[in-house]
């Protein structure tokens, strides 16, 4: 019966009940397209992000008094289950000259198909046989291109290749470095024992298994090794884009406060406009609650309508403003999208009945003698 009565008298206000869906539609459609947008970017950023959650780096245990890690241990280190692979490295600084710049930056002792690991080549090739590569940030503030030599130290080399750029990878600082064979960077420093260990899992599950694993292997009568993980990274940036996430749909719910605002605006016409029809309904035993649940249910048809309109044409929304700021579309249709077009309906619905209280409340308190004499 509410709901029959209930579309009955929305259908005679169709104008305004419709402005009043679209509002909602419109609420609903900001609130989860901007959702979907805000996990895309998360995973696309978990994505980049999740191979170096994978890198754990090995040092050694300098408050112990350890230097260096020697072969031995490297070797323990290198037959651990579940890594797929792990690679020493030795590591200094050096003043390096190019031309008239020079600089004292982190010079790496690694073997070639180590670093063709870790890194790719920008410009050039990586070659470290009687050569070297530059990482991206040094060549680009010293105009080093592939070819040309540069001096570590009072050792000349030439430049094979330039690494892309990194921010952090590998466990390293790779940006501003110089990267030499082992055999080259031990004529320099004449280091025997490696400065760290880049250890990756094979899968992000088993990075904790690994570091416990090199913890009893290694360090089983004192504390030779520490260990480094980036696993953490991911928590930060899960958390970071959250946050904006939040943020941005905050925002965007105010269009749908506008909405409820334009159903508190129509409910409270339609309790003016029915005011006669309300006392009429007192005055034969209609119950206070009867007409409290009537406009209630009115409000919340209005909801739902907008509300599941919304949410279907929230993924053409996102679709157009993912596609349109350049992430892939792959994660608009993905399970994690859709918590977001249910937070944007279920808010959409709560919008409404809420919107609708107030007046459905104010009709129920009409008096049947007063809304009869009313003109």
């Amino acid at each position: 019966m509410y709901l029959e009565l209930a579309v009955r008298n929305l259908r005679r206000t169709k104008v305004r009940s419709s402005l009043a869906i679209v509002g909602i539609i419109i609420g609903v459609m900001a609130i989860a397209s901007i959702g979907i947008l805000g996990n895309t970017m998360k995973q696309t950023a978990l994505e980049r992000f999740s191979d170096q959650a994978r890198i754990i780096v090995v040092m050694p245990s300098n408050i112990k008094g350890f230097t260096d890690i020697a072969e031995d241990d490297f070797k323990i280190i290198e037959r651990v289950g579940n890594i797929e692979y792990a690679i020493p490295v030795k590591d200094d600084r050096k003043m390096v000259n190019y031309k008239d710049s020079r600089a004292y930056v982190a010079i790496y002792g690694i073997n070639e198909e180590d670093l063709r690991k870790l890194y790719n080549a920008y410009d050039g090739d990586i070659k470290l046989k009687g050569s070297a590569v530059v990482g991206y940030r040094l060549a680009s503030n010293f105009g080093i291109s592939v070819g040309e030599k540069i001096s570590v130290g009072n050792k000349t080399y030439r430049v094979s290749g330039i690494l892309e750029y990194q921010g952090l990878g590998g466990g390293l600082n790779p940006d501003n470095a110089v990267f030499l064979s082992m055999e080259d960077f031990d004529r320099i420093f004449e280091k025997e024992g490696y400065t760290s260990i880049v250890v990756k899992a094979s899968s992000l599950e088993f990075v904790q298994d690994v570091e416990k694993r090199i913890d009893e292997l290694v360090n089983t009568k004192q504390q030779k090794v520490e260990m480094r993980d980036f696993e953490s990274l991911i928590q930060n940036v899960e958390e970071s884009m959250n946050s904006m996430t939040r943020f941005l749909m905050a925002i965007a719910a105010v269009s749908l406060l506008v909405a409820g605002v334009g159903i508190l605006n129509i409910m409270l016409m339609s309790t003016m406009e029915r005011t006669r029809e309300i006392g009429v309904m007192r005055a034969i035993g209609a119950p206070r609650r009867t007409v409290l649940f009537l406009f209630l249910t009115e409000s919340a048809i209005l909801g739902l309508a907008g509300s599941f309109i919304g949410a279907l044409l929230s993924y053409l929304g996102a679709f157009f403003v993912v596609s349109s700021m350049g992430y892939s579309t792959n994660y608009v249709l993905n399970p994690s999208s859709a918590i977001y077009i249910l937070q944007g309906l279920l808010v959409g619905i709560m919008t409404s009945i809420l919107s609708g209280l107030y007046p459905a409340w104010k009709a129920s308190r009409v008096e049947p003698m007063e809304a009869l004499r009313y003109e």
